[in-house]
């Protein structure tokens, strides 16, 4: 049995205990420590790091910028800057959206993701889609703002590429939800349409380039099948009418930056 100078000696059967114990542990990361993950949890920096400097690489012998060879983190925070079309005849969300998603890992490439974010707009009824603005006032039927909110919540599957793995191409099916209201100058409505919400599905594919560890840039394309209810209120009328019509938006979302965590 070992003797150590700095602690009391232990008696055999505890010491033969927490043998046991750390060979259990080190035996279950066996499987973890045969492949390189693309998203490790974050208590594992150290060992990353350990392992990244066992296995050559040849360019960071090289000068200047070194792309990493591990992307840290079981945590995600993305800022998203969309740009947002809609498809369909009757299919007009408001175009811009700046956005909050939070990506959270469950096992190796499965995460969901929960996101918010704010729309805006400048328009009028024509940019709506609509076949006339309704209101017969003078004065009336002008551009001006368009502000909503926007919610989703779903999977994200996320590809490890062995030989790229600073390359995380991704997947992602969910949920999404929101609404907008649309233009009010000086109080007065300026279309018969008041409000819109909608309820859809996500359905989006893209890709992040880890420039550092822990930062990535990228660019995803969604599309967003929904349905959409459309708040009408005809001038005089004392009660609004729901119009159901389908849309399809397509979003464009240059990703600003995503931190890992």
């Amino acid at each position: 049995m070992p003797r150590f100078s700095r602690t009391r000696r232990l008696p055999a059967a505890p010491l033969l205990g927490r043998l046991l114990v750390a060979l259990l542990l080190w035996a279950a990361g066996l499987p973890l420590a045969s492949e390189a993950l693309a998203a490790p949890p974050s208590n594992t920096g150290a060992s990353a790091s350990a392992s990244t400097s066992s296995r050559p690489n040849t360019s960071a012998q090289s000068k200047g910028f070194v792309l990493p060879d591990f992307v840290y983190g079981g945590n995600a925070a993305s800022l998203l800057a969309p740009i947002q079309v809609g498809l369909t005849p009757n299919g007009y969300i408001p175009r811009g959206r700046i956005g909050l998603q939070y990506d959270r890992q469950l096992h190796r490439a499965h995460w969901v993701h929960l996101g918010v974010a704010a729309l805006f707009d400048r328009g009028r009824w024509s940019d709506f889609r609509m076949d006339s603005c309704g209101l017969t006032q003078i004065g009336t039927c002008q551009a001006g703002t368009t502000a909503g909110l926007d919610l989703w919540l779903g999977y994200t599957y996320k590809i490890y590429v062995e030989k790229y793995p600073w390359i995380v191409p991704t997947i992602r099916g969910g949920l999404a939800g929101g609404f907008w209201y649309y233009p009010r100058i000086g109080g007065t409505r300026e279309q018969t349409r008041e409000l819109t919400w909608m309820l859809g599905l996500q359905a989006a594919a893209g890709v992040r380039f880890f420039l550092l560890r822990q930062l990535a840039i990228g660019i995803d394309l969604e599309f967003r099948p929904g349905l959409a209810v459309h708040r009408e209120r005809p001038s005089g009328a004392s009660e609004p009418d729901n119009d159901p019509a389908f849309i399809l938006p397509l979003q464009i979302l240059p990703l600003l930056v995503e931190w890992r965590f």
